[in-house]
C-alpha cells in the first residue's frame, strides 16, 4: 500500500512527523484581536511558510479536521510551517464579517507578516493558499501593498467577482445588502480586480466540475486572463506551462480527494520536492 492509498488521517501518522499546533495572538491596523494557529514539526531546519486562507464563513479551525481540500498538519508533517487565522467576524476574532473586506485583508497581512518573521520559517519561500471565496481576501491583500513576503499565491477554485461570488444573484448573502452596482463595496472584494497586481507568483487550481459553480469555471479563465495582463512574475493554471493562457484548459477531476491530491502535488513543487 502506498502513501497516497491511504486515508488521510493516516497518511499524517505514515509520515512519522509529530505535529504541535501553537496558538498566537496579533491585531490589525484598527486594533481588532486576530487569532491564528501555527503548525509545525520539532526541527532546527527553517522550512517554507504557508498561510492558509478559509473560503466563505469559515474560521481557522477549518483547516484542522477534514472537510477542506487541504489541512493543516496534513503540509506540516510534508515540511511546512503552516499557519491559519480567524478573519475578524469569525472564530476568536474581534469585527464584524466582511466577506473579504478592508480589514479581514489586513488581518491577512499581519498573520502572513508573523509567519514570516517566526524562526522556524525560510522567509525566501513563504507563500499563500486561498480556499474558494478566500482568494478575494487573499487578492486585495497582497494587491494593497507593494512590500509583503509572499512569493506566491495559490488560489484553490476562487469566485473572480461579483457575478461569481453571488451565483448569478442568487446566493446574496456576501453582499451583505449591497447593490451590484456598488462599485465601493465589491471592488475591494473581486479578486479579479487585484490578481494582476499581486507582485508575486499565481497558481490557479480548478476543476471541473468546481466544488462550487457546476460546470461554470469562466472564473478561472477570467484570473488567468487577469493574472497575464498583469505584471506578475509568473502564472499558471493547473499544469500547463508557466504564463500559458490555455485556449483549451486541461482542468482536474472533480471532488475534494482530486482536490486534495493536486494541491498537495503543487505544494510539493513549491517546497521543490
Amino acid at each position: 500500500m502506498t502513501l497516497q492509498s491511504l486515508p488521510r488521517r493516516a497518511r499524517v501518522r505514515a509520515l512519522g512527523a509529530r505535529v504541535v499546533c501553537e496558538h498566537v495572538q496579533l491585531s490589525t491596523a484598527t486594533g481588532n484581536k486576530v487569532v491564528g494557529y501555527l503548525y509545525k514539526t520539532e526541527s532546527s531546519r527553517q522550512r517554507p511558510g504557508v498561510l492558509l486562507v478559509p473560503g466563505t464563513n469559515d474560521p481557522a479551525m477549518v483547516f484542522n479536521g477534514w472537510s477542506q481540500p487541504i489541512n493543516a498538519r496534513e503540509l506540516a508533517a510534508r515540511g511546512w510551517v503552516v499557519m491559519s487565522f480567524d478573519p475578524p467576524g469569525r472564530g476568536e476574532s474581534w469585527g464584524e464579517e466582511e466577506y473579504g473586506g478592508r480589514e479581514q485583508q489586513q488581518a491577512l497581512l499581519s498573520a502572513l507578516e508573523l509567519l514570516s518573521k517566526h524562526r522556524s520559517v525560510d522567509s525566501e519561500n513563504v507563500g499563500v493558499l486561498s480556499i474558494s471565496l478566500g482568494v478575494g481576501m487573499a487578492c486585495g491583500a497582497l494587491a494593497s501593498t507593494e512590500v509583503h513576503p509572499a512569493k506566491w499565491l495559490v488560489d484553490w477554485e476562487g469566485p473572480s467577482d461579483r457575478e461569481i461570488i453571488t451565483s448569478g444573484q442568487t446566493i446574496m448573502t456576501p453582499a451583505l445588502g449591497h447593490s451590484m452596482t456598488d462599485e465601493v463595496y465589491w471592488r475591494p472584494r473581486e479578486a479579479v480586480q487585484h490578481v494582476g497586481e499581486l507582485g508575486c507568483g499565481y497558481w490557479r487550481v480548478q476543476a471541473q466540475p468546481d466544488h462550487a459553480q457546476s460546470e461554470d469555471v469562466r472564473h478561472a479563465s477570467r484570473m488567468i486572463q487577469a493574472a497575464n495582463s498583469g505584471g506578475l512574475p509568473w502564472f499558471k493554471l493547473n499544469h500547463h506551462p508557466r504564463n500559458e493562457v490555455p485556449t483549451s484548459p486541461r482542468y482536474f477531476d472533480g471532488g475534494r480527494m482530486a482536490a486534495n491530491r493536486a494541491l498537495l502535488a503543487i505544494m510539493g513543487q513549491l517546497r521543490g520536492k
